[in-house]
């Protein structure tokens, strides 16, 4: 291992992300690389802190290069989200490794597994199991447990399901990149709980919702709480009530017909629930109660509810069309001087210089720059709509 990788939200970065990247190093990695998601993530909601405080947080952590994973695969389903992270980093034409947490970190167990997920006699064990009309989840945790005995209890590990999902990617796209998981520590993923200075993402998100940040003090970095102080007094941390209010003025003005279209919806009445979910709900969570059912996860009906609120009406693209750089260390300037000879995607810092590049470049610019817009509208202090554009790139001596 020489230059590692991860993908992440950080979303808040905590003490666990940090302990990961100083493993990596102590493991023999010279350099580090993240792949980090754009300004909504994959729990359907706008990411607490705008991707460049994250950023430098991880670049003041001991990262070397954070390249963004734009929209729409940072708020996509496991699959989608490894994929295109996947892809990104592979194109960087330098990385070896990706590294994960995991609650399982038994390599050969993971592999096997995701073979198993990926081939067709399962797809067809799924779908009897579906036809049983038991919840996706479950149907596949007793599909693989048939299969293989032990599986349902890796499946029910989130970080498995992340760890599987990146497995896949690498296997599909033949990616140069060999897959490294480490022993997730301290709290689990959703705990209600801090162990020790460890603490879930979620665990932290909800402490801001009831608390000042400094409230965050004990489970994240010296750094990252500075950063996080700096943002929250110009009003820069995301806001349940200003989403909320957000979200329901656009999804309130979209009709059955338009919802149709969007990639989640899949043709099986969710157009018609949203939309009516909708029209009846005050908050997110009341849409999301609203649109609850047995048959799909409430991970899906998120999902759902952003590509309604956030217009993506295509098709997910196949691959990100190029690489946004976000920030670099020292150390990661040389690794953007080796990029613009390696890289296999075209190398830019800005979304202006972005959408110059040709149409596949500048669909995926104006989708972020639109997702900016209105993540702008979801801070505690309403934003420009151009603040994604004025973002500087992040240089960090250590």
């Amino acid at each position: 291992m020489k230059n590692a990788s991860i993908i992440a939200e950080y979303d808040p970065f905590h003490n666990g992300h940090a302990w990961q990247i100083r493993q990596l190093h102590k493991l023999g990695a010279q350099t580090v690389t993240i792949a980090l998601g754009g300004d909504f993530t994959q729990r359907g909601r706008p990411a607490t802190f705008r991707k460049a405080t994250r950023a430098k947080a991880a670049l003041l952590a001991g990262a070397d290069l954070v390249v963004e994973l734009p929209i729409p695969f940072s708020c996509a389903s496991a699959r989608q989200f490894a994929a295109g992270g996947v892809f990104l980093l592979a194109s960087l034409g330098f990385v070896d490794t990706l590294c994960f947490g995991a609650e399982t970190a038994n390599i050969d167990q993971l592999k096997q597994l995701s073979l198993l997920l990926s081939g067709e006699e399962f797809s067809q064990k799924l779908k009897q199991k579906l036809e049983q009309g038991i919840s996706w989840p479950a149907a596949r945790a007793a599909a693989a447990e048939e299969a293989l005995p032990g599986a349902a209890k890796i499946l029910a590990g989130p970080n498995n399901i992340l760890a599987l999902a990146y497995l896949e990617a690498i296997h599909q796209q033949n990616a140069s990149l060999s897959p490294l998981p480490l022993l997730r520590q301290g709290a689990a993923h959703g705990a209600s709980l801090p162990s020790g200075s460890f603490a879930s993402a979620s665990f932290l998100r909800s402490l801001l919702q009831q608390h000042t940040v400094d409230a965050l003090a004990p489970y994240v970095p010296d750094y990252a709480l500075q950063l996080y102080r700096d943002e929250d007094a110009q009003g820069l941390v995301s806001d349940e009530q200003a989403f909320s209010r957000s979200m329901l003025t656009v999804l309130r003005t979209l009709t059955p017909a338009r919802a149709a279209r969007l990639p989640g919806a899949g043709g099986e009445g969710l157009a018609q629930l949203l939309c009516r979910s909708a029209q009846k709900a005050g908050t997110a969570d009341e849409l999301y109660e609203g649109m609850k059912s047995k048959r799909y996860t409430h991970a899906r009906l998120r999902r759902l509810a952003l590509e309604g609120y956030l217009s993506l009406f295509a098709p997910l693209p196949q691959a990100p069309a190029c690489l946004r750089i976000l920030g670099a260390s020292e150390n990661g300037i040389e690794l953007l001087r080796q990029a613009k000879k390696s890289a296999k995607l075209p190398v830019v810092f800005s979304l202006a210089e972005q959408a110059r590049l040709g149409d596949a470049a500048a669909q995926q610019s104006a989708i972020t720059a639109h997702a900016g817009a209105l993540y702008a509208l979801c801070m505690k202090k309403a934003q420009p709509a151009d603040l994604d554009f004025r973002q500087k790139f992040i240089r960090v001596s250590r």
